[in-house]
């Protein structure tokens, strides 16, 4: 079940994910020919600012999710409606900071916006910004109950149908009026139906969560979550701090054009990590009901798995990202639009070195070990601001994702691992490190291989060029991969779930409570 479960996440995440990816590249094409690189330089940065302040969410998403995987296991209706009554008084508490904290920060725009700027009404477009962030807190909690019970398909392709539609209507506003305010407000009200539609569909699907009740959680389970929880806030502060403020110094430090420019290799960065994201994230509930059901070989093996697993799709992305970041941007907006091969590599090893934390992330986040090491993610937040804003003085724009990399390197590089053997698989942390080095060493050997032969086979046609460093590309990691590891137990585990997909696909999973 929990194979089948995995597989509808992944493919219906995927699917939405690949839906999104082509509707946004579309939409960003006319949004930088309408309206111009300045305007979707201050949506990056708003976009920046709001994720910092998604640090009142404290980790609650998180710390819901992983709570709710005992009680769904053994159908405990009683603590599942206890931890949704905590949830929803919560998450209004929530946005109503995430609000308050919005609008305290509106008089220091113009300081965080380095250089002047000739968009008009900026106050107003924060604001909808603002309201969007907010307001989703109000509708998003029942949405754990779905993911926690392996069934985050469902709003998978509620998402998609979303994008599709208010993707389209973005285009249509975009091409006839051309007012950014106009498309903010457009997104504003697309984003409350979906996410209200979203939460009346949780009620469906279990409808014990309309029954009016009182319960409570006990006290020890109150202090176990709450204890998760401030180690959860910990940690978010550190992913926020390293992910949200990329941009903010870039705009701080270097020019709010210059993260216009990095928005479109973020757009696709992002859109590929999302992508990725799904495949793990998809199985990061299975993860969790095997955590509590299976042996301690069991986890060790699939653990082993999801790590080589991780380390052969963002090895395949990054030497892809290497090889066709800059020929796909110029061919898409053209030379203008592109930065030196020195910033694509700190964009792209930053991209490699977040992506394979994601197995020990996973693990980290299903076995609750959120009180080891709770205090690393304020280190990990300190270091990346303080060398990113170093280095972005000394070497420009690259500095910034240097930054970044140096502090994950010197926290959760290492960290998560070592707590992951040591409590949950009882072994010595060793091997998984050797491993990663010579996972490292096949991508950096590969992609070095890949720009090498592309580089000598250059053709004067763009499109030609950059059709044949697709194909070396695909071909290259892969063949390496496949006569390297093709014996190995985790290989030959891959392609039995592979065969059995076919088969399992749309099989659907009956709930009953």
């Amino acid at each position: 079940m929990r194979i089948q479960n995995s597989v509808m996440n992944m493919f219906f995440g995927l699917s939405g994910q690949f839906i999104s990816m082509i509707m946004s590249f579309i939409v960003r094409t006319v949004f930088i020919y309408t309206l111009g690189i300045e305007y979707l330089g201050v949506d990056g940065l708003f976009s920046s600012i709001l994720i910092m302040l998604s640090l009142a969410n404290l980790g609650f998403d998180t710390a819901m999710v992983y709570s709710l995987y005992r009680p769904l296991a053994e159908k405990d209706k009683y603590k599942i409606q206890a931890l949704m009554n905590l949830y929803k008084k919560a998450y209004r508490i929530i946005g109503f900071i995430v609000l308050l904290i919005g609008l305290l920060l509106i008089p220091f725009l113009p300081y965080i916006m380095n250089g002047s700027t000739n968009i008009e009404h900026i106050h107003i477009i924060y604001m909808l910004f603002l309201i969007q962030s907010a307001s989703s807190y109000y509708f998003v909690y029942k949405q754990s109950i779905i993911i926690a019970d392996q069934r985050n398909h469902i709003i998978s392709k509620i998402h998609s149908v979303f994008i599709i539609i208010s993707n389209f209507v973005q285009i249509i506003i975009l091409l006839s009026v051309g007012n950014y305010i106009v498309v903010l407000s457009m997104q504003l009200v697309f984003r409350i139906i979906e996410n209200a539609y979203i939460a009346k569909k949780a009620t469906r699907l279990y409808p014990f969560l309309k029954e009016k009740n009182t319960a409570k959680l006990s006290k020890k389970d109150s202090k176990l979550f709450y204890e998760n929880l401030y180690s959860l806030f910990l940690y978010k502060i550190s992913g926020v701090v390293i992910n949200g403020t990329d941009n903010i110094v870039i705009s701080l430090f270097i020019g709010i054009t210059y993260v216009g420019i990095y928005s479109n290799y973020l757009l696709i960065i992002t859109t590929l990590s999302t992508l990725l994201g799904y495949v793990f994230y998809s199985v990061t509930a299975s993860v969790g009901n095997l955590v509590v059901t299976e042996s301690l070989d069991k986890k060790y093996f699939i653990f082993r798995v999801i790590n080589f697993l991780n380390f052969w799709i963002f090895g395949f992305c990054t030497v892809c990202l290497w090889n066709l970041l800059n020929p796909f941007i110029t061919i898409w907006l053209g030379e203008q639009y592109v930065f030196n091969k020195f910033v694509v590599f700190a964009i792209v090893l930053n991209f490699f070195t977040a992506g394979m934390q994601n197995a020990s992330t996973t693990f980290r986040e299903t076995t609750g070990l959120f009180k080891k090491g709770k205090y690393r993610p304020i280190l990990a937040a300190g270091i990346n601001i303080v060398v990113s804003i170093i280095l972005a003085k000394q070497i420009g724009i690259a500095g910034v994702f240097l930054g970044t990399v140096i502090s994950r390197l010197c926290t959760y590089f290492w960290y998560d691992p070592y707590v992951i053997f040591k409590y949950v698989f009882q072994k010595s942390v060793g091997i998984h490190f050797v491993k990663y080095i010579l996972f490292t060493f096949i991508v950096v050997f590969a992609s070095f291989v890949t720009d090498l032969l592309a580089s000598n086979i250059f053709l004067h046609q763009k499109f030609v060029n950059f059709a044949l460093r697709c194909i070396l590309c695909v071909s290259i990691l892969n063949i390496i991969v496949y006569f390297l590891f093709r014996n190995s137990e985790e290989f030959k585990y891959l392609l039995d779930i592979m065969k059995k997909i076919k088969n399992k696909l749309f099989v659907k999973k009956s709930y009953n409570m």
